[in-house]
């Protein structure tokens, strides 16, 4: 994606599995091992392009200056990830504010996951986490993107999941006219 590219959906979605080794992606985070981990995971995955933001300063210049495709930030670590990830959605005309990004944290706490979420994350991953994991968020992020969404309360990927055939996957009972005890086709719906 070209820098200041908004639309994430344009390229995505093109990208072939075997195109995918061309991808540039920023890994920011502060653990050196960490960053083998990462680093080890993309390989398997065919990314071969990876660059180390190891501080706001290198982050901001790569993010400006080169075509980054995808972002992995561990929260924390140079930078606070969900205020990176205000800056980076809301950000200047320079930044390209609609490239996906993975968030990974060891904060379990469901306010830091929630932060993240409404910061623009594309998908967020708890430590520890299996390699297998951290896959499925990049395949996730990559070869399923959703709509970008910028409106004055939000800016960032859309929250809602989709199933493979484009309609919505509902998680909220009120969004189902249904209380959470009563599903459809349970007792109580037969009577």
């Amino acid at each position: 994606m070209a820098p200041g590219s908004r639309d994430e959906t344009a390229t995505l979605p093109k990208l072939e599995k075997e195109h995918i080794r061309i991808l540039n992606t920023l890994v920011i985070v502060d653990n050196l091992p960490m960053l083998g981990i990462f680093r080890s995971v993309l390989a398997d995955l065919g990314i071969q392009n990876v660059r180390h933001g190891r501080n706001a300063q290198e982050v901001v210049s790569a993010l400006m200056n080169e075509a980054i495709d995808l972002v992995v930030i561990d929260d924390h670590a140079p930078l606070d990830g969900v205020k990176f990830l205000k800056t980076l959605r809301r950000g200047s005309e320079k930044l390209p504010n609609a490239v996906p990004v993975i968030f990974i944290t060891a904060l379990a706490e469901r306010e830091r996951v929630v932060a993240a979420r409404d910061a623009g994350a594309n998908e967020i991953l708890i430590k520890p986490f299996t390699p297998i994991q951290l896959k499925t968020r990049l395949e996730n992020s990559l070869f399923k993107p959703r709509e970008f969404v910028e409106a004055s309360a939000y800016v960032g990927p859309d929250r809602r999941r989709r199933r493979e055939d484009g309609s919505e996957i509902h998680r909220r009972a009120e969004d189902r006219g249904t209380d959470r005890r009563q599903r459809p086709g349970t007792e109580s719906d037969r009577r």
